[in-house]
């Protein structure tokens, strides 16, 4: 804890310092001013718990520091050591939270006295406070994800609209009369690689801080509200009952406040005005296929409320290659690769239109054609369509798009390069003697699980495909990766939580979590109870 002593004089405040048992109080740091003002700064600077503060100063007073206090830093508590014994001090510092009133020259036993009492009323107050914060983040973390449903029903047209939007005017006190809404819709997976790295041990960081600029720009609930689309968690999503002509503005100062915070601009698809609430289902559609169908080649404009046409740009599928990829694959000579890749590119460097939506297909189709080789190699049944593929870590594409949103051309041609040869060695090793891939894949996972591992980068690593290993490894050990390195996690984790003196913080690290609380919830889902619980029950000798 931290005390500030203010005086004018400084004898007084050096005898304060040593009558105070400061160290038994459990205060370890003590600061001084030598008026109201020095202590404004001071208290502003390093928050003390407790001040202790002569009244008659010259400058800014005891009284008016008080005042200060009462308003600016409510939590502390404030002792008053004064040398004046005046009916009029004492009731200002009572009426401005004052906790003890004191006469110099104050005796050792009085000071500590009045100081442990006011330790006692922080502590209890800040108890008070805690589980008032921790019972406030319990509702908080509910109600968003609650309101973010709701809100996600209503846009893709699922139930009765008029029902959803007056439960929504309930849960959100919403405006009592909107008439029209208009839609934008923003995509994470518009993000650059490098971006979206930063943020892959904790993708939801990045949502929240989306979400959060973008609430601060709009003024909810009078104008509009955002939230996360939970069908496409990628999906930031903003409803807007304003003038339809200021939404543009909004998202423009969305975009300055995501420069600052994130160093991007997002690209957003913005829908026509709609009857509210039967016309947002097709606004959320028209908004969403406006930002996909924006052309990734333009340089200037991030708000997009028309569609780009790419009608000529169909025969440019992948598939129309497929037999020169594969073989130009297979022979691992990166040149051959290389003239493959480029023959298909080539007519792209020539398009003026290339939408989003397309080069999401075409890593799409990539990735459906290099599963397909590897399973024809490995005599795999095909892969039935409605099989589910195991989510990534992070929820969010990872396209050759540039820090601007656009598209790459060089970062798809090495996608593609990269990928292909990945395939090719992958298929060669098919007609070779060599190791089961899952079993060496659980191998390098059993000496690495304490780093940050992602199917993307096992997948790159072993020359497979992502859809391969998620099938191929649920197949032969009856768990996904992902589970598989959760419990691989957890069972070291229960080793290490057999020795009292680590931290379950430091535990956390160790096997690979980089967030305790995170590490505590995966804990408790697989074992039933939290780490520190476990550790009891091994003191108590249950385990």
């Amino acid at each position: 804890m931290k005390a500030l002593i203010v005086d004018d004089e400084k004898h007084v405040r050096d005898a304060i310092k040593l009558l105070g048992q400061w160290e038994t109080a459990g205060i370890d740091t003590l600061y001084e001013a030598a008026d109201g003002h020095e202590a404004v700064a001071a208290i502003t600077a390093h928050q003390p718990q407790i001040v202790l503060s002569d009244m008659r100063m010259p400058g800014k007073d005891g009284m008016a520091l008080l005042e200060w206090i009462s308003v600016h830093a409510p939590h502390s508590k404030v002792l008053v050591i004064s040398g004046y014994d005046d009916f009029e001090l004492v009731r200002h510092a009572i009426r401005y939270g004052g906790t003890d009133y004191l006469l110099k020259p104050v005796e050792a036993d009085e000071l500590n006295s009045s100081l442990f009492r006011a330790v006692d009323a922080w502590k209890e107050a800040d108890a008070v406070r805690m589980q008032s914060t921790r019972q406030s983040m319990v509702v908080n973390q509910m109600r968003p994800h609650y309101h973010d449903r709701l809100l996600t029903e209503l846009v893709v047209g699922r139930g009765s609209n008029n029902t959803q939007f007056q439960r929504l005017r309930d849960e959100l006190n919403l405006p009592k009369q909107i008439d029209s809404c208009s839609v934008a819709v923003t995509s994470l997976s518009h993000l650059d690689a490098q971006c979206l790295a930063k943020y892959r041990s904790q993708p939801d960081l990045l949502v929240f801080s989306v979400l959060n600029i973008c609430a601060e720009m709009l003024s909810p609930p009078a104008e509009g509200v955002v939230f996360r689309q939970l069908d496409q968690p990628d999906e930031v999503v903003l409803l807007y009952w304003g003038q339809c002509s200021s939404l543009q503005t909004i998202l423009e100062k969305v975009n300055d406040g995501l420069e600052q915070t994130i160093q991007r601009r997002l690209h957003f698809g913005i829908s026509s005005c709609e009857f509210q609430p039967t016309g947002t289902s097709g606004a959320y559609q028209e908004a969403s296929l406006r930002l996909w169908r924006r052309n990734a080649l333009q340089t200037k404009q991030c708000i997009h409320d028309t569609l780009e046409s790419s009608i000529g740009n169909k025969g440019l599928r992948l598939s129309a290659f497929e037999e020169s990829l594969r073989l130009a694959s297979m022979s691992g000579r990166a040149t051959s690769v290389s003239n493959a890749v480029a023959e298909w590119m080539e007519p792209i460097t020539r398009l003026d239109v290339v939408t989003a939506e397309q080069i999401q297909q075409w890593v799409d189709e990539m990735e459906w054609m290099i599963g397909r080789w590897l399973d024809d190699a490995a005599g795999a049944p095909p892969k039935e369509e409605d099989e589910a593929i195991e989510e990534q870590p992070i929820p969010f594409a990872e396209l050759p798009l540039d820090r601007e949103g656009l598209l790459s051309l060089p970062l798809l041609r090495s996608l593609l390069e990269q990928r292909l040869l990945a395939a090719g060695k992958a298929l060669t090793a098919h007609h070779h003697a060599t190791p089961d891939p899952m079993s060496e894949i659980a191998r390098y996972m059993d000496a690495h699980y304490q780093e940050d591992l992602s199917l993307q980068q096992i997948a790159a690593r072993f020359y497979l495909s992502r859809e391969y290993i998620s099938r191929k490894f649920k197949q032969q050990f009856g768990l996904n990766w992902s589970e598989y390195l959760g419990k691989l996690r957890i069972n070291n984790a229960k080793l290490l939580l057999q020795n009292p003196f680590l931290r379950i913080a430091k535990i956390s690290e160790m096997v690979g979590y980089q967030d305790e609380k995170y590490f505590s919830k995966v804990f408790k889902k697989m074992e039933g109870i939290t780490p520190g619980e476990y550790r009891k029950t091994l003191s108590d000798g249950n385990v």
